[in-house]
């Protein structure tokens, strides 16, 4: 009460000041003297005003009503400005006096004492609900308290829900002038359309851009200032003009074509923020201007599918819709001549850095934006977007370019697969991977041209994994055709026939038989069976063993990745060009070239498994053979032959893996 009793001793300092001045017919606003305190004015200045008041208040009283409202006063139309003024004085004192952006708890009560004064201010309840909802709202816009625009909607709401006036209500009302500004234009509004425009006003100043106004800490009024703006915009939405819709509107026409235009400047202004980048050479430096600005597009429609569009649809369900097509033109149009310039110069263009990162980072952004539309209109998409979405046609561009890197690919890793085996030793990786070096390096190699490949971010055709596929085919097939060359046939390990069977057929079985005469091993046969060592051998089998089954994996690897990067590369193009899908058994097709790759291992293996037997019987246990037909029957007993044999075992037990080890003994 103490607290009324004081707001009440301003509204007498109003009173008097209006009056004098009025009645000197002065210019001065009453507010440049807002700030004088009751209490500094002596106690014959009191009297004075109040004698002031008592005079002025007695003349309005004698003069006759204008409208024939109950309880109208003269004052209600010839001083409304200064009945405003002190009846939002009023209504200011539900704020707490220590935390302005706080309500106090006491609101309630406070305001059932403020409506007793209606009768004189000339207050209806329409009036109230707007002043108290503009006071709400101008307290949000000083103090940035978001709680504040919670009180303010259902306010206003009430405001707009108040049904229409009587014919004389409704003349006072239309007395209440007031001019508002807005876009450079003065407007004569009633009081309480002056409050709607005017928070309309303020709420689409921040709306026109809200990528910048709300960021991240500022989400949470966001809805509420849309809230508030639709609200308050119904009679304020035709000053935009006419607008092009993706499809006929449905419900509220007038909300959603604010929302319509909210997104569609906010979108450009954002957009035109993201081109300033360009001006920072640093930042250009590093990247190509056009990847950052696919990048920085993603960036606000990701944004805007998580924290603007959920609100957007509630009042204009082609939101989305409206952001996906316009981020996808603006960026189309700078773009269309970059992908012209590449085509020009296709033959001399490849898919260098620069290149690849414009085309990755444009396509990644498509897919995004059409992933937005996907997600509202799903299997109906062709339906709607058909005559609005324009792919940006990357897949000509970059068909031609895929190509030519795959292609040098192949002479890479045919380079460093010569190079890795022609230095193998056939010394096992470890006691525990027993295969050799060489092919280790040799996957890892083909691993990561597969992992550049798909990495690319790029459409994809079926030719492009059919060049990929016919790389790593020469690559293994150059390793296996090297340890290939290297073997000797078994056939020069046997040794030459006793003598008394030592005889060459004749045809004529008449003629006398020749004696045949040993056979003597070249020299480099000699070396080549040196370095055919039972360890290296066996180092072979597991390479190979491990070429099959890292085959096998590798294949199961880029079918997976192919899926994956062929159903979000082909995701447009079906729906929007309409272009055939690969169907999965030619996909199948493309990796049997593979099964030569399996077939040549398994018989070099087969080659190597009868090689070792003849070797450690022919060659390494040669000696026991030589002394079959000499000496006695006792030095060449098989017992004398066991313990070399059973080294022999030992060292094939620890070399071989345990799944090779039965198919060689």
């Amino acid at each position: 009460m103490v607290l009324l009793i004081l707001l009440l001793m301003d509204i007498c300092v109003y009173a008097f000041f209006y009056r004098r001045f009025k009645m000197q017919r002065q210019a001065l606003p009453i507010n440049s003297y807002m700030m004088i305190e009751w209490v500094s004015i002596g106690s014959d200045g009191r009297s004075e005003i109040l004698t002031s008041i008592q005079g002025f208040a007695s003349q309005l009283s004698l003069m006759p009503p204008k409208f024939g409202v109950v309880n109208e006063s003269y004052y209600w139309g010839a001083s409304y400005h200064f009945n405003i003024k002190l009846y939002e004085k009023l209504l200011s004192s539900v704020f707490d006096v220590l935390e302005d952006c706080q309500i106090v708890e006491e609101a309630e009560e406070i305001i059932k004492v403020l409506k007793m004064t209606w009768p004189t201010l000339g207050v209806t309840q329409k009036m109230h609900d707007a002043l108290y909802s503009w006071l709400l709202f101008h307290q949000f816009v000083r103090t940035g308290e978001p709680s504040l625009l919670n009180y303010a909607v259902p306010e206003m709401q009430k405001a707009l829900s108040n049904k229409e006036y009587n014919g004389c209500e409704e003349a006072y009302m239309k007395s209440l002038i007031c001019l508002t500004g807005f876009y450079g234009s003065k407007r004569a509004l009633n009081l309480v359309d002056a409050i709607l425009f005017n928070i309309f006003a303020w709420c689409a100043s921040q709306l026109e851009d809200y990528h910048l106004h709300f960021g991240q800490e500022k989400l949470a009024t966001f809805e509420s200032v849309l809230k508030l703006a639709l609200l308050c915009g119904k009679y304020s939405a035709n000053i935009y003009g006419g607008i092009k819709y993706v499809k006929p509107l449905t419900g509220d026409e007038a909300a959603s074509n604010l929302v319509h235009i909210f997104v569609e400047t906010s979108i450009k202004a954002a957009y035109r923020r993201v081109l300033h980048l360009l001006d920072d050479t640093s930042e250009r430096k590093v990247q190509h201007p056009l990847t950052m600005v696919a990048n920085e597009l993603k960036s606000i429609a990701e944004k805007e599918l998580v924290s603007f569009i959920p609100a957007l649809q509630k009042q204009y369900p082609e939101a989305g819709v409206l952001v996906s097509l316009q981020l996808h033109q603006l960026f189309g149009k700078q773009l269309k001549s970059y992908l012209e310039s590449i085509s020009s110069l296709s033959e001399d263009v490849h898919l260098s850095d620069g290149v690849h990162s414009v085309l990755a980072a444009s396509n990644s952004l498509e897919r995004r934006l059409f992933d937005i539309l996907n997600l509202i209109y799903g299997d109906d998409m062709k339906l709607h977007i058909t005559n609005y979405f324009h792919p940006y046609q990357i897949r000509d561009v970059c068909s031609p370019l895929i190509l030519h890197w795959v292609n040098s690919q192949h002479a890479n890793i045919l380079e460093w697969t010569k190079r890795a085996i022609q230095l193998e030793g056939w010394e096992p990786l470890s006691s525990q991977q027993k295969q050799a070096a060489s092919i280790i390096e040799v996957f890892r190699i083909i691993e990561e041209t597969v992992d550049q490949f798909f990495d690319l971010c790029l459409p994809m055709d079926i030719i492009h994994l059919r060049s990929l596929l016919i790389g790593i085919f020469h690559s293994l097939d150059a390793y296996l055709l090297h340890m290939d060359n290297q073997q000797v046939d078994k056939r020069v390990l046997y040794p030459q026939p006793p003598p008394l069977t030592r005889y060459k057929e004749s045809l004529n079985p008449f003629m006398k038989k020749k004696s045949a005469e040993g056979v003597v091993l070249e020299e480099n046969v000699v070396s080549q069976l040196d370095n055919l060592s039972v360890s290296k051998l066996c180092v072979k089998l597991n390479t190979l063993y491990y070429i099959r089954q890292q085959l096998d994996m590798l294949e199961d690897s880029i079918k997976q990745s192919w899926v994956s990067v062929s159903s979000a590369n082909l995701q447009v193009s079906p729906v929007i060009m309409e272009e055939p899908s690969v169907s999965s058994d030619l996909v199948d097709e493309l990796f049997t070239i593979f099964d030569d790759i399996r077939r040549s291992a398994i018989g070099i293996s087969s080659a190597i498994v009868d090689f070792i037997g003849a070797r450690v019987i022919f060659w390494d246990m040669g000696f026991f053979l030589s002394l079959l037909y000499r000496c006695n029957v006792e030095s060449a007993r098989l017992e004398n032959f066991v313990p070399q044999l059973d080294e022999v075992l030992n060292c094939i037990c620890d070399l071989i893996i345990d799944i090779l080890r039965t198919k060689l003994y």
